[in-house]
């Protein structure tokens, strides 16, 4: 008895362009999903990297400041606090806290990261700018004189290459028995104020026209973060890039 067989034959061009364009789909997806995770993952990792440094810029101003404010001093010595711009300031060529003394005349390094630039590069990684506020409140405890000072600070991180990225760092710092040291060592008093007078033109304003005409930073996704920032901010204007203290209530 013969059998009839059917032929075997290999898939029809319809089947073929459907499994391409399954293909191309789950491609497309799992591309798309690659691509996510990737700008996640960068991003995650610049936030980390950015609060990092802010975080040490932050310690190592809060260690300074309160080192000489409650240390000895001399009469009409003076410090100030601020942060280099590489290009513009020449003691460094990377972001660095200095604090210039007085008496000693040359700015010193507090805080100088030695790794925000690349092995094959002097393009710094991060651009850094620091605010200062200072606050005097009254103290809640009656038994005490002494207002309360406190020195609020504002840290901007910037990415140095596209612009496209900036990390935002607040914090503040108690200046502890401020006027009752003072006392204690026998001098007048002693003061702590931002500067933003024209006895220092070197420090500017926490405003979006700092950040555009000084820092030229406009037409970037930073600067439109920093503007959406500050813009929700009443107390913006009254923090400065440069802070003093001087002893013995001498003004400068």
């Amino acid at each position: 008895m013969k059998k009839n067989s059917k032929n075997k034959k290999g898939f029809t061009l319809v089947e073929m362009l459907l499994s391409i364009a399954i293909i191309v789909m789950i491609g497309g997806v799992i591309a798309g999903l690659c691509a996510s995770i990737s700008h996640s993952y960068a991003t995650t990792y610049n936030i980390n990297d950015a609060a990092d440094y802010a975080v040490l810029f932050a310690r190592g101003f809060e260690n300074s400041f309160l080192s000489f404010t409650q240390g000895d001093g001399k009469d009409k010595e003076t410090w100030k606090w601020y942060i280099t711009r590489p290009g513009v300031d020449s003691e460094a060529n990377v972001p660095t806290l200095m604090v210039k003394d007085s008496e000693k005349k040359e700015p010193i390094p507090v805080f100088h990261p030695r790794y925000l630039t690349g092995a094959t590069t002097d393009t710094t990684k991060w651009s850094v700018y620091i605010f200062f506020k200072v606050e005097e409140t009254p103290n809640k405890d009656p038994d005490i004189v002494e207002n309360s000072t406190i020195v609020l600070y504002r840290i901007f991180i910037i990415d140095s290459a596209n612009k496209n990225f900036g990390y935002r760092y607040d914090g503040k710092v108690w200046v502890p028995r401020f006027d009752e040291r003072a006392s204690m060592q026998g001098v007048d008093g002693r003061t702590i104020k931002v500067l933003k007078n024209s006895k220092d033109a070197q420090s500017f304003p926490m405003t979006t026209n700092t950040f555009e005409n000084v820092y030229n930073l406009k037409g970037t996704k930073a600067y439109d973060m920093i503007k959406d920032s500050l813009e929700t901010d009443d107390s913006t204007a009254e923090y400065y890039s440069r802070i003093q203290y001087w002893y013995s209530g001498y003004e400068p």
